[in-house]
This record gives structure tokens, C-alpha cells and sequence, in this order.
């Protein structure tokens, strides 16, 4: 295995998309010596990675010792698509109080990868807002979802659609009718939660490539992912 980064960084890189994934699903107990040895690594950097993953919201200490990979039942998977929803609604307050009906340009839209196109969109409009607080919020709430937003294709079969929609809005609406917009949407998915929790059981690393996107454009420091 190459070894172009350190030890720490290649942990965390290789846990974060394991979970992501569904490779280590949710409830999954993270063996250290496994990991380090699946890594040729010591398990001193494991453990650091652990617990920065801890400060995201990606695992959770165990009663017994050792972390636990997040499990998002439908309730739980709920309060994360509300909470995302309200911190781009908060971004898109503040933007408008700053710029009215100004807007950065947006991302460019994949046509053939409509769940990154969506995350870049939304990354976006909270990255603009300028509040490293909302920020990191924003970023920790949707690696909590990740895995689900890698689902949707399975539920939804209008993804490209909705995505389009949601550009469109963002560089010709008037804010409130973005926001409408970007409520159906995460609406859509409050809704879909309960089966969108199942599929993760189900998926164990089946699930697409990477929808949340953020980091395509901007890697926060390490120390912004930690709340």
C-alpha cells in the first residue's frame, strides 16, 4: 500500500470512508489491531482517528471500551435532514442580509453525479453565509448522512431532475422561493428516513460513490471538523 500521507491522515481517510460507505455499518464496533493491521499502521493512529471521527458524529464511545460506528435509525436519520435543512435555511438569511439577491455563482452541475451536484450546491450557499460556526454544523451533519444521500438513488428516480431544479432556483429565484425549494427537498427526505435508515442495514458497502461534496472544493483544517 502507498504511503504518500501520514499515518494519522491515512487512518482517518480510510476510516471516515469505510463508514461512509456502509462498509462498517452502523452498530459495527471498530477493531483497532484490525484496522491497523488492514493499514499496515500502529495503532496509535488509529486510535487518533477514532477520535476525531468521535468529534464528528461518526462513531461513539462503546460502554464496554473502544467506538461504535453510528447507527441512524429513521428518527435519528429525521433530526439530521431537519438540522441540515435549517442551517442552509439559516445561510440563506444570512447571505441575503449581506449580498440581497446577489449570489456567488454556482457550482457546476454534474449531471451524471446529481447527489454531489446537490452537496456542492448546499456546501455552497453555508460556505457563503462566512459563519465558521454554522459551517462546521453544516459539515458534521452531512457526514452523518452521507451513507443515506448515497441510498436515494435507490428510493428516488428523479434525483437528476430535482437537482437541476434546485440550481435552477439558486441562480434565477428570489430567496424565499430557493427556500421553498430546498424545504421540498429535504422534506422529500424526512419523509423517506425510516427506509432510507433500512437500506443502510442492508447496503454494507454497496452503497455509490461520495455524494457529500464539500471537501471537492474546500477541506476544512482538521481542527473544523471537530465540534
Amino acid at each position: 500500500m502507498a504511503r504518500n500521507r501520514d499515518p494519522f491522515t491515512q487512518a482517518l481517510s480510510s476510516l471516515r470512508d469505510r463508514i461512509q460507505s456502509g462498509v462498517l455499518p452502523g452498530g459495527t464496533q471498530v477493531i483497532v489491531q484490525d484496522e491497523a493491521k488492514r493499514l499496515r499502521l500502529s495503532t496509535t493512529p488509529l486510535r487518533e482517528a477514532l477520535a476525531r471521527l468521535s468529534g464528528e458524529g461518526l462513531v461513539e464511545r462503546a460502554a464496554s471500551g473502544g467506538y461504535v460506528v453510528l447507527r441512524l435509525d429513521g428518527s435519528a436519520a429525521r433530526e439530521r435532514y431537519t438540522m441540515r435543512g435549517e442551517y442552509i435555511r439559516i445561510a440563506l438569511d444570512l447571505n441575503r442580509a449581506a449580498l440581497g439577491q446577489v449570489r456567488p455563482p454556482a457550482p457546476a452541475f454534474d449531471s451524471s453525479s446529481p447527489g454531489a451536484a446537490v452537496g456542492k450546491l448546499f456546501a455552497t450557499i453555508v460556505c457563503c453565509a462566512g459563519n465558521q460556526v454554522l459551517w462546521t454544523a453544516f459539515d458534521r451533519v452531512a457526514g452523518q448522512l452521507e451513507l443515506l444521500s448515497r441510498l436515494e438513488s435507490r428510493l428516488f428516480d428523479d434525483l437528476r431532475s430535482e437537482a437541476f431544479a434546485l440550481h435552477a432556483a439558486y441562480a434565477d429565484d428570489p430567496t424565499p422561493d430557493l427556500m421553498e425549494a430546498v424545504s421540498r427537498f429535504h422534506a422529500r427526505r424526512i419523509a423517506a428516513a425510516p427506509a432510507l435508515s433500512a437500506l443502510a442495514l442492508l447496503s454494507r458497502g454497496e452503497a455509490p460513490r461520495s455524494s457529500h461534496a464539500a471537501e471537492s472544493w474546500w477541506d476544512p483544517a482538521p481542527s473544523d471538523r471537530s465540534v
